[in-house]
């Protein structure tokens, strides 16, 4: 039996605009084709929860999903996000009311440190707090958000005057030049910091310097290793219940992006992984010397 339009069921305001979000948010390419689905899906509006001074402004509701996590310059999209281009943010970010952007963008990813209008992008993208970036260079240290709580970064600068006090996770993949007592002055001041992550052998000098120093602020300390060399330190870290190593010849296929995205929607990343394995060791389901995470130790911790 198919019913006529108007015996359809009608379901209250409310739950039909959570049902728009939350595909919005589950597929974010989705959002221009939602707009159109009905009238009232564009007059779904919110105030702004701290508005601008002398600015009567209103958001709507489905459109910011559109922006919340941004991806730019992957080599291949990724599916269900969209497309964006420099070209586009920056215009979005030029046409747009003031603050949207600010409001609207959490997660930033920007895989080519040569993106037209870095620092733009970057200066109005104040409300991130996920940031995944190739590199940046010292310069743009007054442009990166000061309300990130995550950072992937591949260069880290050596000296960098950004503001981290809600910085909670720090992922640093290479720094050929890095000066270790630099590095670790500059980590012993992000108060807030639990989980950090080194895929670079240079670093491990100061990974049982960070974990005996910084108790009980470090739950995490997880190292990609490329090498496969033992490490100075190998016995003492082995002990250290919060230091889990992964080996990359373990995890050849592993899209990074993919994962990172899997931590940004659903708390299910690397981290998540390890801190299951952690959990493992310290109740015995894993032996507690083991450190260093098998693929089925990996998959097991899903």
């Amino acid at each position: 039996m198919v019913l006529a339009f108007e015996d359809a069921p009608v379901l209250p305001p409310e739950i039909e605009r959570h049902i728009f979000e939350l595909c919005a948010l589950g597929r974010p390419a989705l959002v221009p084709k939602l707009i159109l689905v009905a009238w009232r899906v564009k007059q779904w509006y919110v105030a702004l929860s701290t508005p601008l001074p002398h600015i009567s402004l209103e958001l709507p509701r489905i459109e910011p999903f559109l922006y919340r996590t941004v991806i730019l310059g992957e080599q291949s999209p990724i599916d269900g996000y969209p497309g964006f281009t420099s070209e586009i943010l920056l215009s979005a970010i030029r046409t747009k009311p003031p603050g949207f952007i600010a409001r609207a963008v959490r997660n930033l990813s920007i895989y080519d440190s040569s993106t037209a209008g870095y620092a733009e992008i970057l200066a109005a993208c104040t409300g991130a707090t996920n940031l995944r970036i190739l590199s940046f260079d010292a310069s743009f240290s007054a442009h990166i958000p000061s309300s990130l709580t995550q950072l992937y970064v591949y260069d880290f600068p050596h000296q960098s005057t950004c503001s981290f006090s809600q910085l909670t996770h720090l992922d640093v993949m290479s720094n050929p030049d890095i000066d270790l007592d630099a590095f670790y002055s500059f980590v012993a001041l992000l108060l807030r910091l639990t989980h950090i992550s080194f895929s670079n052998a240079d670093y491990a000098p100061l990974f049982l310097r960070l974990l005996r120093n910084c108790p009980p602020k470090i739950e995490v300390l997880f190292y990609c290793d490329d090498t496969e060399q033992p490490l100075a330190d190998q016995e003492s870290l082995a002990e250290d219940l919060r230091f889990v190593v992964i080996r990359i010849r373990e995890l050849r296929m592993l899209d990074w992006a993919a994962d990172w995205l899997m931590g940004v929607h659903c708390d299910r990343d690397y981290w998540y992984r390890a801190e299951r394995f952690i959990q493992k060791r310290r109740s015995g389901d894993v032996d507690r010397r083991q450190s260093i995470m098998s693929r089925e130790n990996w998959l097991d911790c899903a």
